[in-house]
């Protein structure tokens, strides 16, 4: 009976390792993508958009950025639907090879030198199908280790998703600042931009193997095994009646969710997307310095998030965002203007001190809106405020940010913006529930 026990606790782990692994994977090339691309801004106006204004072509490069979230809403739709349907495991081996794939093409795009307005259409093209795949990646991998957690470590499980992001961001900081550093101007411009982009082709493929190895969830499959007895005993009128049913029942939650989503989006594009731009442009730091603070930021960052992520486990998710919240309402203007000192060090210390704050946001995030739906309910609920907020708060920040410098004439403006979001997720937070250190809503909660 012992070694009965020990063989499955040690398969569960096993499991559990596997499960972890191939959900990270995922977002790290979607982070990767995402994090190139903002890193790489000041190249890709260049080359996509040649301008005798810089302040033009930059802005015409943020526009795309912004634009291609906006088919992140209907892909939520899409994939959450899909994956309180059919399943989290088929959703996410689909998402990772259009997201891969589309990710790999944009590295092979001809300039705009080469075919013209073609280029910058292409460009907007594969950003799209980028963030449609992506929109169900993140909450697919974050439900998906959510429902193998236990209740007492589900919050520093669920947090490979943000570690794996800003791996990414990681990644793309490191390289950027090695291709800034060692290559000439008219190399990047040529082919050093492409490097990036075309990882994403080899780690897509390693992700899809990892994720056809795995089993479907234990939530899941117990829905399921319900979900066909039900279905014999009800006609196809009913069901659907019931899924309208648990659509209404979901909204207060996904509203509530999409409040929190506000400082999560804004702050994570502006922090991490936005700030070697601001250095550069706004601070007068050279480009290798600016990549390289964010680089070095990014690597204390990403060790934070699994500590502040066991804290929640322990004082709850709600003191955290709350914490968070309060802390960007406070600090967002003196945060800004000790940024754009100029000072290697001084912006190094600042955003590490920014980031440990956001931290108490991030980290937590996605056990909290796991934790907040019922298993047919959850793929859809998660995904929906998600990617809602990433258009309405995070997409746009780069741009918000910039044109608020520009119509402004003040360098620290962009901390109105993260006041702004951070009063609309703390009113989320404050109407929400505590989750923590429970069983997760079942198929009962909601059917």
């Amino acid at each position: 009976m012992e070694a009965t026990q020990v063989k499955t606790e040690d398969e569960r782990r096993r499991t559990l390792r596997r499960v972890v692994a191939a959900g990270g994977l995922g977002t790290l090339i979607e982070y990767l993508d995402y994090a190139s691309y903002s890193y790489l801004a000041t190249v890709i106006a260049v080359v996509f958009f040649p301008s005798e204004d810089p302040t033009v072509s930059l802005l015409n490069t943020f526009a795309i950025f912004a634009l291609s979230f906006v088919v992140r809403p209907i892909g939520a739709f899409v994939w959450g639907s899909l994956g309180d349907r059919i399943g989290r495991k088929r959703v996410l081996a689909t998402t990772i090879i259009l997201m891969s794939g589309s990710t790999f093409l944009i590295g092979i795009i001809p300039s705009y030198a080469t075919i013209g307005l073609f280029a910058p259409a292409l460009l907007l093209l594969l950003r799209m199908i980028q963030s449609f795949s992506a929109s169900g990646e993140y909450a697919g991998a974050g439900i998906y280790i959510a429902e193998f957690s236990p209740n007492r470590s589900r919050g520093f499980l669920t947090s490979v998703v943000p570690m794996a992001a800003s791996a990414g961001f990681l990644l793309a900081s490191g390289m950027s600042t090695v291709l800034f550093t060692v290559l000439p101007s008219d190399a990047m411009e040529s082919w050093g931009w492409r490097l990036p982009f075309l990882i994403a082709g080899p780690l897509g493929a390693v992700g899809l193997y990892l994720r056809f190895r795995l089993e479907e969830t234990p939530y899941f499959k117990e829905v399921m095994d319900r979900y066909a007895q039900d279905r014999r005993a009800n006609d196809a009128a009913k069901e659907l009646q019931r899924k309208r049913d648990r659509f209404r029942a979901s909204v207060p939650g996904m509203l509530r969710l999409l409040c929190v989503m506000a400082l999560n989006a804004g702050a994570y594009y502006l922090l991490l997307s936005y700030t070697p731009t601001y250095l550069v442009e706004e601070a007068g730091m050279p480009q290798a310095q600016a990549s390289l603070v964010v680089t070095i930021a990014l690597v204390v960052y990403t060790v934070m998030i699994p500590v502040t992520a066991a804290l929640s486990d322990r004082i709850g998710r709600k003191r955290a965002l709350l914490g968070a919240c309060i802390a960007f309402i406070v600090l967002s203007y003196p945060i800004m203007i000790v940024l754009s000192s100029g000072s290697f060090v001084v912006a190094l210390v600042v955003l590490i001190v920014a980031l440990l704050l956001f931290s108490f946001n991030d980290a937590v995030f996605p056990s909290f809106f796991a934790e907040t739906f019922a298993t047919r309910s959850r793929y859809l609920g998660f995904a929906l405020p998600f990617n809602i907020g990433a258009v309405v708060f995070g997409g746009v920040a780069p741009y918000i940010a910039t044109w608020l410098i520009a119509k402004t004439g003040n360098s620290h403006s962009p901390a109105f913006f993260l006041i702004a979001i951070a009063v609309v997720s703390l009113i989320g937070v404050l109407l929400s529930k505590e989750t923590a250190k429970v069983d997760m809503p079942t198929s009962t909660d909601d059917d």
